[in-house]
């Protein structure tokens, strides 16, 4: 049985789910108005492009503020941008030059947290208010970063082959990886009270216990040399699944370790991953330039096409609207993708 999906977006509700909402409570029908119509399916589709201010800018990590506003990194342009739904851009320059901004991820108060891969350091924006905070291992190249199930923000130092920590005052502390040059990638905290880490070199995943503060054996991929990239928390709620970009598959884990693959043919490649506001997965086939669709059921793909080509399609990011936005990181764009 599919679980409802439940938006906790800052409070805010799509449309629709307002709507439906509301015809519930008038026993499915608007006074005066007569039985309402039957809604036409919506086919997905890539429906907008929205072009970045500054020029190859090189957008990268997305996320959805619990302010309602999408947030992005330019890793080129150096800055960290606030985005509304229509397109409207607010650029802020990074404090550090050429700092390398990177991944991205929202937090509770409205603040925004960023990795500065080149700076070596975690960066934040509440506001107007911006703070940088260095790593104590110099050159660790932070990337990925995601909100923990302790409150606090978890990054991956790919560089350094370290764990990072970094609570809401700043307050860093590294964690060594057991495998060496793992390649760490994306990560996610889960309600098991773990941190799962793709390790992209190691064709591997692996859990890191927050109150243990210890890491646990890597689950290899089926699929040798399959990079995997992302992470997420599966539709089903209750196992995580990752791309493995090389391989084109879509890999799944249990809290216990046993790791399943599903092929995501036609496509080629799988580089970011989302859910969706409707029980699917969502993920990007740079290879084909290309947004796909996975079933949160039957795993059955559908790939739809991104009309500037070569877009280099990265991350994407839920919407305070819940349709899927995603980075393209050569067109200099960010792509929506209407698909309810």
């Amino acid at each position: 049985m599919r679980r409802p999906f439940v938006f906790r977006s800052a409070g805010l509700v799509p449309a629709a789910l307002a709507l439906l909402a509301s015809t519930a409570c008038s026993g499915g029908t608007v006074i005066g108005s007569g039985p309402l119509p039957t809604p036409t399916p919506v086919v997905p589709h890539v429906s907008a492009e929205f072009t970045v201010p500054t020029a190859a800018s090189s957008p990268q990590g997305i996320t959805l503020g619990f302010d309602g506003f999408i947030y992005f990194v330019e890793t080129a342009g150096n800055k960290f941008v606030k985005m509304t739904t229509g397109g409207v851009f607010v650029e802020t320059a990074v404090p550090t030059a050429n700092a390398g901004p990177f991944g991205i991820a929202g937090m509770p108060d409205s603040s925004v947290w960023y990795t500065e891969n080149t700076a070596n350091k975690i960066g934040t924006q509440s506001g107007t208010t911006a703070n940088e905070y260095p790593l104590p291992t110099a050159n660790a190249g932070p990337t990925y970063i995601t909100r923990g199930p302790d409150g606090a923000l978890w990054f991956s130092e790919t560089n350094a082959n370290k764990l990072g920590r970094i609570d809401l005052n700043g307050n860093i502390t590294e964690f060594p990886v057991p495998t060496a040059n793992a390649g760490l990638a994306g990560l996610v905290g889960y309600s098991d009270g773990g941190i799962w880490i793709a390790e992209s070199n190691a064709s591997a995943i692996v859990r890191f216990d927050v109150t243990a503060k210890t890491f646990g054996t890597p689950r290899p991929t089926l699929t040798a040399n399959a990079a995997p990239t992302q992470i997420v928390v599966c539709p089903d709620g209750q196992t995580l699944c990752f791309t493995e970009n090389n391989a084109a598959k879509l890999g799944q884990i249990t809290p216990a370790g046993v790791v399943t693959e599903h092929s995501l043919a036609p496509a080629t490649s799988a580089f970011g991953l989302i859910n969706g506001a409707d029980f699917n997965l969502y993920f990007t086939d740079r290879a084909q330039n290309k947004v796909g669709q996975i079933s949160g059921v039957s795993f059955a793909v559908s790939e739809f096409a991104i009309p500037t080509a070569g877009s280099q399609a990265s991350f994407l990011s839920l919407g305070p609207d819940a349709q899927i936005y995603f980075t393209e990181t050569a067109a200099n764009k960010v792509g929506r993708l209407t698909y309810f």
